[in-house]
C-alpha cells in the first residue's frame, strides 16, 4: 500500500478535482486524468483499478448536478439503449483482442475522433448542426463500439459518445455530454467491483480522489450549462485531438498482435 505523505497528498486532491471537473463537463469519465496521474505517482498496478473508482463518484455528481441544473438535458432513453449496447461492446471486445488483428479498427476510430475535434474547433468546415439524424435503433452499435473501444483501446466510453450523440444522433454538447455520464455510471460500478475483488484500488489514493471528485464534478457541470456552446465545442475539440490521439498511439503491450 502506497503511503501518502503532504505533497502527495495535495496531488491527489488536485488530480481528484481535475479529473472530476473534465468528466463533468466533457462527459469523458475522468480517466484520462486519473490513469496517467497516478502511474506518475507510483501507483502501477492499481491505477486503472483506483481510476474507475474515483470516476464512479464523479460520474454519479455529474448526472446528479447537470440534472439539478438542467434536467431535461439528460436524455435517458438514450442511455439505456447505449448502455445494453456498451456492455455488449465490453464482452466482445474482451474475445476480439485475444483473436483478431485490430489495427484497422483503432485507426478507423481514431480517424473518426480525430475529424470530430477537426470539425469541433472549426479545422474542418462544418455547422454546429450534427451532419445526421440517426434512428434510436443505432444507439446499440454506438454503445457497442464505445465499450470494444473501452476495452481494446483502454480509453473512455466517453469520448466515443459524446461526439457520437452529438454528430450522429442530433443531440447538442449541453445533452450529450451528461447522457454519455449517465452511460458511464453503471459500467465504471461494475469495473469497480472487479477491481476491487482483486485488490487493484488503492484505498490511500481514493481518500483524497474522491472528495475532490466531488467537488470537481459540481463545478464542472455548472461550467458546462453556463459557458456558450462554441467554447464548450472548442473545449471538447482540443481534447479530441490532442487526449484521444495521445492514448490511441501510446505502446500498449497486446494491440497490434
Amino acid at each position: 500500500m502506497n503511503s501518502v505523505n503532504g505533497s502527495k497528498k495535495y496531488a491527489l486532491l488536485f488530480v481528484g478535482f481535475l479529473g472530476g471537473f473534465l468528466s463533468a463537463m466533457l462527459g469523458i469519465g475522468g480517466g484520462v486524468v486519473f490513469v496517467p496521474a497516478l502511474l506518475i505517482m507510483g501507483y502501477e498496478k492499481r491505477a486503472l483499478g483506483t481510476s474507475l473508482a474515483a470516476i464512479v463518484p464523479s460520474a454519479l455528481i455529474g448526472v446528479l448536478a447537470h440534472y439539478i441544473i438542467e434536467g431535461e438535458n439528460i436524455q435517458f432513453i438514450t442511455a439505456a439503449i447505449t448502455i445494453f449496447g456498451s456492455i455488449l461492446g465490453a464482452e466482445l471486445g474482451a474475445q476480439i483482442v485475444k483473436k483478431v488483428n485490430i489495427k484497422f479498427l483503432k485507426y478507423l476510430i481514431l480517424l473518426f475522433l480525430i475529424l470530430a475535434g477537426a470539425r469541433y474547433i472549426g479545422i474542418i468546415p462544418g455547422s454546429s448542426h450534427p451532419i445526421t439524424e440517426l434512428p434510436h435503433s443505432f444507439l446499440i452499435l454506438l454503445g457497442i463500439i464505445a465499450g470494444m473501444s473501452s476495452t481494446i483501446f483502454g480509453i473512455g466510453g466517453g469520448v466515443i459518445m459524446v461526439p457520437g450523440f452529438n454528430i450522429l444522433f442530433g443531440l447538442s454538447l449541453q445533452e450529450a455530454i451528461p447522457t454519455s455520464l449517465a452511460v458511464i455510471l453503471p459500467t465504471t460500478i461494475a469495473g469497480t467491483l472487479f477491481h476491487r475483488f482483486f485488490d487493484n484500488i488503492s484505498t490511500e489514493a481514493i481518500k483524497y480522489l474522491i472528495p475532490a471528485a466531488f467537488f470537481g464534478a459540481v463545478a464542472g457541470a455548472f461550467v458546462t450549462n453556463s459557458i456558450p456552446s462554441s467554447s464548450l465545442r472548442m473545449i471538447f475539440g482540443g481534447l479530441l485531438i490532442f487526449g484521444v490521439a495521445f492514448s490511441f498511439l501510446r505502446k500498449k503491450p497486446g494491440i497490434n498482435k
